[in-house]
Formats: structure tokens, C-alpha cells, sequence
């Protein structure tokens, strides 16, 4: 005998519960949702990577995160109209400059124009501090985008011998021994 009836889908109690709570949670925290609806999904992997090459040029690493290097791009553009001439240029003046170490980042600025050196600039700090704009003390209107934070590259000299702020990766207390690196530093 064959069973004739429709399987529907079934949802149990916890999963409903689950659904729920992450429903609630994503209204509590609506900078979590904006944090994927950010994301350059809609740009071209060629300016990406063309970005993060430049990123990579500029910070002397060889393995930048390119979901990190969307992320920074974008806010970028956001921020200004003209990033995207402005990034064009600069790796135009770096190629003709011959400029593969940013020892000479500084006399090369000193013979391009501000808007050239303020790219750079800008590129640089979103990298190393997390976030683009300018801080205004505790204002909500400034500029500021937010990139990264565990990401931010301020903390990778330090990261062997302290934590990133706000993670604790030891007991507690774990900062009362030295750290191991501190004998050869």
C-alpha cells in the first residue's frame, strides 16, 4: 500500500526558537546586518585586486586579506568621488618613480600633488588603524567607516607578546608572566 500523503516540511521547537532569537538578535544589532549589506559585492574582482596589490605596495606585506581590501576600497570610493583616478594615478607615479620601497614613500610624496599623497595616505591608515575618515571625538556625525578591528594591522608588531584589546587569550592574570619573546626582543 502506498502512503498518499504530502510530507511538509517540519520545523521543530528549537529550530523555531533558534530562528527567532537570531531574528531578535539582528534587531538589537542592526550594525551586523549593515556590515554584509557593505560588503562590495557589486565591484569588479579586477579593481580588488588592483586595490589590493596597491595595499600591498604601500604596507610592504606580501598577503593582505582581500575580503578586508573590498571593504577598505569601497569605503574609499564612498568617501570620495575621485578615489578611484586618484588610486589610477598614484600607481602610474610609483611605476614611473621606480618607487618598490616605502623607505622613499616621503621624498616621493614631496614631488607629487596633495591629492596623490592623501590617497596613499588614506590607503595606509585604513589598513593600520581599521576604519577610513576622520575621527571627531565622540561625535555620530564624522566620516569614519568601519573596516576591521582584529584585522587592523596596529596590532601585528605586538600581537606575541600582548593581546588585541578586548580578547583574552590566556586565564586570568595570564599578563603577570612575562612573555617568552621578551628575553630576545
Amino acid at each position: 500500500m502506498k502512503n498518499n500523503a504530502v510530507k511538509t516540511p517540519c520545523l521543530s521547537r528549537r529550530e523555531l526558537l533558534g530562528g527567532m532569537a537570531a531574528v531578535s538578535a539582528a534587531a538589537f544589532f542592526p550594525w551586523a546586518t549593515r556590515t554584509w549589506a557593505d560588503s562590495p559585492d557589486a565591484t569588479s574582482e579586477q579593481a580588488i585586486q588592483d586595490f589590493l596589490m596597491l595595499s600591498e605596495r604601500l604596507t610592504g606585506r606580501e598577503a593582505l586579506d582581500a575580503r578586508i581590501a573590498g571593504r577598505v576600497w569601497q569605503a574609499l570610493l564612498d568617501s570620495d568621488e575621485r578615489f578611484a583616478d586618484h588610486q589610477r594615478l598614484l600607481v602610474q607615479a610609483m611605476d614611473d618613480a621606480n618607487l618598490t620601497d616605502m623607505r622613499s614613500f616621503k621624498a616621493f610624496a614631496a614631488t607629487q600633488p596633495e591629492a596623490l599623497t592623501q590617497a596613499a595616505i588614506a590607503i595606509i591608515s585604513a589598513w593600520y588603524l581599521g576604519f577610513t575618515g576622520s575621527v571627531e571625538g565622540h561625535s555620530a556625525t564624522d566620516n569614519t567607516r568601519f573596516i576591521t578591528y582584529t584585522g587592523a594591522l596596529m596590532f601585528e608588531p605586538t600581537i606575541d607578546a600582548t593581546v588585541i584589546p578586548t580578547y583574552s587569550r590566556g586565564h586570568s592574570d595570564y599578563w603577570v608572566d612575562p612573555p617568552a619573546s621578551i628575553a630576545t626582543d
